[in-house]
């Protein structure tokens, strides 16, 4: 999957935890666009960095980005890739966008 015109601007982490960890320490303000290792417009969710449910392992998880991968960066930054190269829209956190 191409980032196409984002790629400046957004991170893919896929099987790199640590690049994921170090972009989440560099960026405590920005967000994570979490979705299936083949992202589809079904599962499309937006994530502030300090989130716990994308920044801290949950339950029986051994690794953040082999299974679901990351894209980080803006939050408009990432509404327009879900949209545009995905072709889903983004539905957000019920945790940390309140």
């Amino acid at each position: 999957m191409s980032t196409g015109r984002h790629a400046v601007d957004v991170q893919r982490f896929i099987d790199d935890d640590a690049g994921y960890i170090r972009w989440l320490a560099a960026h405590p303000e920005g967000f994570v666009l979490n979705t299936e290792r083949s992202p589809k417009p079904g599962y499309l969710v937006l994530h502030r960095a300090s989130c716990p449910k994308i920044s801290q392992l949950q339950r029986s998880a051994t690794q953040w980005t082999r299974d679901y991968i990351k894209f980080c960066g803006h939050r408009t930054e990432l509404e327009a890739l879900a949209r545009h190269e995905v072709g889903g829209e983004p539905r957000c956190c019920g945790i940390c966008d309140r």
